[in-house]
This record gives structure tokens, C-alpha cells and sequence, in this order.
């Protein structure tokens, strides 16, 4: 193993966690870039056959180049951390862009068939390495947006990661392991069949996500538990393609429609290739111009600058004093990238980070630092000791700064400097914030109707929440993979009912809106009468049984 020249990544700062991982957000000293890097902690340690495997993957993955692939730029190595260094990608998921109606009331259908069709390129690219790589965890979540809004598929070909994480928990799994329930085939429910991995896998989601793109809905999202789901696309029911969810006015809608039924057809070898799918595509994307794909990524643009431009105005209009109560960074934070290097710190219990790049040999662990940014402790076992302004932890697993919590550690910034004057002149560091940061900020100010609801009931929550509620409302955040594992586990093994309620109101507090969201839809349901009257709130979650008349049948 060569010697390597050692460069820097300084203002790590975490970013969100998933099911898989926690990402974390940098800056690299030399290139001037930022980065993400999404680790694994190990809770208990792995076999070197295990760790061998994952990192072999890793280094498959690196090789896969293409335009609408997120490149693997580096793995971490350590005893009890496992990593991967992305880019990172500034405008968020493709979940964040079509569910953020708010910030996004408009989508160019250019821009939403460019959108498909590099989804297309990117899969149909991955299925065409010697040998097929295949993603099995296609979703909105792992579709990434770059500044201009192209593609960049993130999270493929993880299926040792995914292994390793999934070991690594103490929750017993009711549900198949991998991949997330509403884009995963029916052949793939039952994880006993052993069945032979193949590309039409990767061609069912594809047609789901291709309904989220043209509704800009979410596929089942009036059911709560995942096994209702389950027994009804068995049953060969999948999302509505009738005109209330789709809508005369989209067009080449008949098109898209029999490519969606194609796709998600029961039988997997009526599934066709992504090869077939493009080649439907294609003329499609003939009949607009660039000029066309211009104009709706500017739209966008506006749409943001307008939004940022709001939040400026409202800080200064009603003179916010905004405490953000981030720490001055006295001593800035350094993680070391080594090209060369295989070994990487733990981010939960060293100072100094070390990223190698995936094409270099594997080799053993080395002991490297990286100061304590967030504690474990604090994740697992209560909210973590962090201004509650900047706390808005969302599940989304991917990279993105719309979504996540843009928060450190005690004793650490996310920024690599601070305003001496924050403290006199709050609005006017606020203002500066929002141009550096205007993601960050928007999230700060416009605190969620829901979370602000349930903390000033907390206490009468606690007292009425009942037991089947609250069952009710984990079973909906782990549906919709809103709540970490570790994070469920620490609710439900509370002893009592009103430790258990407390444990998830404090979760409430850190994973944002629509986590909260879910809280209140469940109070609702249960006619928990004594806490009206409740907030108006987007989100319609019933608990009913699945109603197949809003699905369509094959």
C-alpha cells in the first residue's frame, strides 16, 4: 500500500440518518468542494469476512462511472465504523422535490420526463456492467438532484451494507429485509424463496417511482401497516391510474401509463428491460427543447431565490431575534482524506478522520481520530443535547441539505466561522446565515405547525396518549421509515406507558414536521378528545384497512 497525500476535510457536520446509515456533511480543504460521507456503526463487531465483503463491494461500486450515477469517491475502515464518500448533492432528493408542493407548486413536465429518463440512463447503465449491478433499492429517496437538477442515483448495489446493518440491529424484522415495501415486487415479500436476484427487481420500482413523478402523490399513503400493503400487490393491486390521480392533462399520459403497467406487472418476466423503457422514452424527450429543460430548472431556481427572499423579508419586518446558538469554533474541525489510505476514525468516539479511495487495495483497520461530534448515547437513549432550533432530523436516506438536520455535537460548528457580533446583532447575522445557508435557515424559522402543537401539550399528551395509540403511531413512522431502529427499540422497551409516550415525544422533538405529523393524525383517530382543538395539517393518514377501490388491479 503506497504512502499517500494526506489532504483535509474541515466543518463536518451531520446531516440526517436512514435505515442503513447516518450522513454526515463536509468540505474538503483542498478542492473546495463539499462532500458526504454515509457510515455505518458497528454495535458489535462484524467477521473479517463480513467486513472483506462489504468493503469488496464498495470497491465494485467505485468503478461504476456514469453521468447520472452518484460516484463513490473514497470508503472508511475502522473496528467499529464502516463508510462511503459521496458527492454531495445540493438540491436534495427527488422525494423532497416532488412532495415539497410548498417550495416546488410547479414541475415542468420537461423537466419531470428528463427526470425519468435519466433515472433510465443511470439503472439501464448499472444493469449493463460485467456483471449486471443491480440496485434493489430503487426510490425518490436515493434519486439525487444536482444543481441543475439532473439525476444522480445513489445507494445501489449496497446489498452487503445492507446485510451488515441489518445484522447489527435488535429489532426482529416482521417484514422482508431490503429495499423499502412500496417499490419492492411481490416475488421479493417473502425472503425464504431464495429467489435468483435479476434486473426486474429494479424495473418494478422504477414504475412506481414513475407514478410519484406524474401524481406527485406518495403509493399507498392511506395505508399504515406494511403488510396491508403487501397482501393487496399481492392480490395484483397497485396505485390508482384512473384520472384522479393522473390527471387527462399529462401528457403522452397513455404512454406513460402502459409503461407503468408494463413495468409493475405481476409476472416478472412481462417486466420490460430499462433498454425497452428508453427506447419508449426517447421520443418523449424529442419533443421538447432545450430551451424547454432550461426554462423549468430556471423556475425552479426562482421558486427557491423567491422563498429565500420571503425569509429575508420576514426577519427583517418583524426583527427577529433569532439565537442560533452555535458555539464559536475555536479550533475547526479536520477529518484527513487519504487517497491512498484504506483507514477512516470513528466519527462517534475519535478526533481525526481518514477517507481512502475505494480502487486502492483492502487492508487492515488503523487507528486514527475524529473528536466526539454526536454522541450515541444521544441518539439512542435521549434527544441530544443540541439547540432545539437546529434539530429536524429527517429519515430520508440520502445526502441532501433541504432535508436534514444541519447540526454538530456539542462544543462543535457546522460552520468554519462564526460573526464575533452574533450576539448584538442577531438579525444581521441572520440575514448573512440565510445567503450562505438558506436551506438550513428555512427550516430554522418556519417551525412545523405539529411539532410546535405537541410541545406545548406535551403534558396532556402524556396523560392520554393510550397505548394503542401510541402502538398505532410507531407502527406508522416504521411504515413510512420515519423512525430509526434504534430509536424504536428505545420506545417500546420503556417499562411503562407514559415512559414510552415521553421517549417518543422526545424523538418528536429532533426528527421534524412529518414525524410529527403522524403523531397528530394518530391522536386524531383515536378521538384523544381532551387534547383539542388539533392543528390543520397536509397529511392524511387513516387507520383503515386498504381500501382496493383506490388502486388499480391488473
Amino acid at each position: 500500500m503506497g504512502k499517500g497525500t494526506w489532504l483535509v476535510l474541515t466543518d463536518v457536520c451531520y446531516l440526517s440518518r436512514g435505515a442503513y446509515g447516518t450522513v454526515s456533511a463536509a468540505r474538503h480543504a483542498d478542492w473546495r468542494v463539499r462532500l458526504a460521507v454515509k457510515y455505518l456503526t458497528l454495535r458489535d463487531p462484524i467477521t473479517d469476512s463480513e467486513r472483506r465483503n462489504v468493503l469488496r463491494e464498495a470497491e465494485i461500486l467505485h468503478k461504476a462511472r456514469f453521468s447520472y450515477i452518484l460516484p463513490i469517491l473514497g470508503i472508511c475502515n475502522e473496528p467499529e465504523f464502516l463508510g462511503i464518500v459521496t458527492e454531495y448533492m445540493t438540491n436534495g432528493s427527488l422525494n423532497q422535490l416532488l412532495q415539497g408542493k410548498n417550495d416546488y407548486p410547479d414541475i415542468a413536465w420537461s423537466l419531470r420526463f428528463r427526470i425519468l429518463h435519466e433515472i433510465a440512463l443511470g439503472v439501464n447503465y448499472l444493469h449493463n456492467m460485467s456483471p449486471p449491478l443491480l440496485h434493489h433499492d430503487l426510490k425518490t429517496q436515493n434519486i439525487l438532484l444536482d444543481n441543475e437538477f439532473h439525476v444522480k442515483i445513489a445507494d445501489f448495489g449496497l446489498s452487503k451494507w445492507r446485510m451488515v446493518s441489518q445484522s447489527q440491529s435488535r429489532i426482529s424484522k416482521s417484514v422482508p429485509e431490503g429495499g423499502t415495501i412500496i417499490y419492492m415486487p411481490p416475488e421479493d415479500y417473502e425472503p425464504s424463496q431464495k429467489s435468483r436476484a435479476s434486473v426486474k427487481y429494479d424495473i418494478y420500482s422504477y414504475a412506481i417511482i414513475t407514478w410519484e413523478v406524474l401524481s406527485r402523490k406518495l403509493p399507498f399513503e392511506e395505508v399504515v401497516n406494511p403488510l396491508q400493503i403487501m397482501f393487496s400487490v399481492s392480490q395484483g393491486n397497485r396505485p390508482d391510474t384512473s384520472t384522479e390521480s393522473l390527471p387527462l392533462d399529462i401528457p403522452h399520459r397513455a404512454l406513460m401509463i402502459s409503461l407503468m403497467e408494463s413495468g409493475w406487472a405481476q409476472n416478472p418476466d412481462e417486466r420490460p428491460s430499462f433498454l425497452k423503457c428508453l427506447i419508449e422514452l426517447e421520443p418523449v424527450l424529442r419533443t421538447y427543447e432545450e430551451i424547454n429543460f432550461l426554462e423549468a430548472v430556471l423556475q425552479l431556481k426562482k421558486t427557491k431565490l423567491q422563498n429565500d427572499s420571503n425569509l429575508i423579508h420576514l426577519c427583517s419586518k418583524k426583527e427577529v431575534a433569532l439565537t442560533l446558538n452555535i458555539p464559536l469554533n475555536e479550533h475547526p474541525q479536520e477529518v484527513h482524506f487519504s487517497p491512498t489510505q484504506e483507514s477512516c476514525g470513528n466519527p462517534l468516539h475519535n478526533q481525526r478522520l481518514s477517507i481512502s479511495s475505494a480502487s486502492s487495495g483492502i487492508s487492515k483497520p488503523m487507528s486514527t481520530s475524529l473528536h466526539d461530534m454526536f454522541s450515541a448515547e444521544q441518539d439512542q437513549d435521549s434527544s441530544p443535547a443540541l439547540p432545539c432550533s437546529l434539530i429536524n432530523h429527517s429519515l430520508d436516506d440520502n445526502i441532501s441539505l433541504l432535508q436534514s438536520v444541519k447540526s454538530c455535537g456539542p462544543k462543535k460548528s457546522c460552520f468554519s466561522s462564526v460573526d464575533s457580533d452574533i450576539s448584538s446583532n442577531p438579525v444581521s447575522y441572520t440575514s448573512k446565515l440565510v445567503k450562505e445557508n438558506s436551506d438550513l435557515l428555512s427550516e430554522t424559522l418556519h417551525s412545523g405547525i405539529a411539532q410546535q402543537w405537541i410541545q406545548s401539550k406535551r403534558e396532556d399528551i402524556v396523560n392520554q396518549m393510550t397505548e394503542a395509540c401510541l402502538n398505532q403511531s410507531l407502527d406508522a413512522l416504521l411504515a413510512r421509515e420515519l423512525i430509526m431502529k434504534e430509536d424504536y427499540e428505545l420506545i417500546s422497551t420503556k417499562p411503562t406507558r407514559t415512559s414510552k409516550v415521553r421517549q417518543l415525544l422526545d424523538t418528536t422533538d429532533s426528527q421534524g414536521e412529518e414525524f410529527a405529523k403522524i403523531i397528530v393524525q394518530k391522536l386524531k383517530d383515536n378521538k384523544q378528545m381532551g387534547l383539542q382543538p388539533y392543528p390543520e395539517i397536509s397529511l392524511a393518514i387513516r387507520t383503515t384497512s386498504l381500501s382496493t377501490s383506490h388502486y388499480k388491479s391488473l
